[in-house]
């Protein structure tokens, strides 16, 4: 896999098999690009619905706390 993306590892655990789902932060698509060069569901959520909470701030205002999964209804099951 060639996961790029400062989340790729989460995408990279959930490919391989080794998490059914796992958290991410995306600020420039560092949710959406690995999930979609490695073949997974990456959701970005709206802005403030997941809790920014002990995460360094990168831009504030973009910053927001998602989630990769193996399919969709995975990640509606961790809303």
């Amino acid at each position: 896999l060639m996961p790029g993306g400062s989340s790729s590892g989460s995408a990279v655990a959930v490919a391989e098999g080794a998490a059914t789902v796992a958290l991410g932060t995306d600020t420039g698509g560092s949710i959406r690009v690995p999930a979609a060069w490695c073949g997974v569901v990456g959701f970005k959520p709206t802005s403030g619905l997941i809790s920014l909470e002990g995460v360094v701030p990168l831009a504030p205002s973009l910053d927001t706390c998602g989630f990769f999964a193996r399919n969709v209804a995975d990640c509606a099951r961790m809303l």
